[in-house]
């Protein structure tokens, strides 16, 4: 009986400690805001190519579930009480922001570049230099900010590329593929995404008290 009292002491005792390990490792690589963060043991944040903590910033009350990835000083912006879910990554060279009350679930990929350049030399180029070279690193591709507004909400498995915008209180259907912009308070859904409603914060009613 006591051996088994100090054998489960001893294991609570290891797993704060992997905790706080683990919570001092993101916040050496990111700007921590305000309170409130919760972090899950599978939420990593990595600098690339001379990124630091700096170019991450997580405003008070965030979620992180995911991972985030800043290359070449590329800026990771979430708002207060924002969330990216298990799974989820988003990979950063120019700019990606996400507003505040936005929730991001499972497995996105949210992406502000292409990668590779398009041009094939250029490629051929790359694909003879050694892994973890220069010309290998995704800032040397296309890339155009993101911008996720406030109160959006986006599904599993949806991917957004480079360039796009999305406005508040807009809904990103899971399994969607998000290529251009999509205004204030619509619905996407596909791939390519397109607008399958619109204007939600009129046709629909609240079931919660307005008291926020």
């Amino acid at each position: 009986m006591i051996i088994s009292k100090c054998f489960r002491f001893y294991q609570r005792k290891k797993r704060q400690l992997k905790a706080s390990v683990r919570l001092k490792l993101l916040h050496s690589r990111a700007t921590f805001v305000g309170t409130g963060h919760s972090c899950t043991p599978d939420a990593t944040i990595s600098l690339y190519g001379g990124s630091t903590k700096d170019d991450v910033v997580l405003h008070e009350h965030v979620d992180l579930y995911g991972q985030l990835k800043s290359y070449h000083h590329g800026k990771i912006i979430m708002g207060p009480w924002s969330k990216i879910g298990p799974g989820t990554v988003i990979n950063c060279v120019n700019k990606i922001e996400i507003g505040k009350d936005t929730a991001i679930a499972n497995n996105a990929l949210i992406i502000d570049n292409n990668t590779h350049p398009l041009c094939p030399a250029d490629r051929r180029y790359m694909r003879r230099t050694p892994h973890g070279s220069e010309e290998r690193q995704p800032w040397h591709s296309a890339n155009a900010p993101i911008i996720i507004g406030e109160n959006v909400w986006i599904g599993s498995n949806v991917r957004i590329c480079k360039g796009v915008t999305i406005g508040n209180n807009a809904i990103i259907a899971a399994n969607s593929v998000l290529t251009k912009s999509v205004p204030d308070n619509a619905v996407a859904a596909g791939n390519p995404a397109k607008i399958v409603k619109e204007n939600i914060d009129q046709t629909t009613m609240p079931i919660f008290p307005l008291n926020h």
